[in-house]
């Protein structure tokens, strides 16, 4: 029987869902990159040889790799993938729990087809489809966080909104595969929750502390709906905030990527929050992406995992 099921950011890592950039990257220009919501025009080739030395090392940490475009090949998608410049960042398309993925519906018109491609990729993996996101709901996945495996908080302002927020609570809440969803409204400029908040062990999060407390979050249960500061009730539960600066925000520096066993990934030029981790036992893996962040995302953006302890 097929496993899946990913309620974790920091259990071992034992499957993803990624794709390898191709021609579609040749589409952005000076012109356009802001349409199709690049930072910057990148190399083609380079930024495809950073992607792929990524992909290299999460197989050498054991991690299987699947990739959408060989899932789908000798489809008509892949024709599809070759206008969608954004589909490296498959995380974007949704989140995956026990009882199966919560397919997004993305906020930008460049995106819209995205979760429809990821979709029938799992589909073929034989992922079921335990939620699709309806309109007026929108929903991308990197404004899901999974706290731990009974809690996933979500960020709801600029690409997430609030019907999508209620969608999700009311399936997992039911069905009960979570205690509480932790709906966090994000302040302007923020694009996703994954990049002001990551949850790197039960006692250790990143964070850029104005990303999670700017506006009271709200504690969605089954019985009720409480107001907190999620700032300062992480760090009642014990968890300790190590924060990034306004610089390090810019760059990604809490977009991390935890495998399991300690182990987190960063952009390399990370430094002070990669030596930080190092304090306090982390093996920390520097990942050049001098091109891809030019697509405007970090590398917790560009997998979706599919399996996690």
């Amino acid at each position: 029987m097929r496993e899946f099921g990913a309620q974790s950011e920091y259990s071992k890592l034992r499957e993803v869902l990624m794709h390898i950039p191709g021609d579609e990257i040749c589409l952005i220009n000076g012109e356009n990159r802001n349409e199709y919501l690049f930072r910057e025009v990148p190399d083609p080739e380079r930024f495809r040889e950073e992607h792929v030395k990524f992909i290299e090392v999460l197989k050498s940490e054991g991690i299987e790799v699947q990739l959408v475009e060989e899932i789908l090949k000798n489809t008509d998608y892949i024709e599809i993938i070759e206008m969608c410049p954004n589909m490296i960042f498959t995380r974007d398309t949704g989140t995956i729990t026990k009882i199966g993925a919560i397919i997004g519906r993305m906020s930008k018109i460049a995106r819209h087809a995205e979760p429809l491609i990821v979709k029938e990729a799992l589909k073929k993996l034989n992922v079921p489809v335990a939620l699709e996101i309806k309109s007026p709901g929108e929903f991308e996945g990197g404004d899901a966080v999974w706290l731990d495996e009974r809690t996933l908080m979500i960020g709801y302002a600029t690409r997430t909104n609030e019907e999508a927020v209620k969608q999700i609570a009311n399936l997992l809440l039911k069905e009960e595969i979570v205690e509480k969803v932790i709906a966090v409204p994000l302040p302007r400029g923020r694009v996703h929750l994954d990049g002001g908040l990551m949850i790197l062990s039960p006692t250790t999060a990143v964070t850029r502390i104005e990303a999670i407390s700017t506006y009271p979050s709200k504690i969605i249960s089954a019985n009720e709906v409480k107001l907190i500061n999620l700032a300062e009730w992480l760090k009642r539960k014990g968890y300790e905030l190590i924060t990034v600066t306004e610089r390090e925000d810019r760059i990604f520096g809490a977009n991390l990527v935890a495998i399991g066993e300690n182990k987190v990934l960063s952009y390399v030029w990370n430094r002070r929050i990669m030596r930080e981790l190092e304090k306090r036992g982390f093996d920390v893996l520097g990942i050049e992406g001098y091109e891809l962040v030019k697509g405007g995302g970090g590398l917790h953006c560009m997998i979706l995992p599919i399996r996690r302890d």
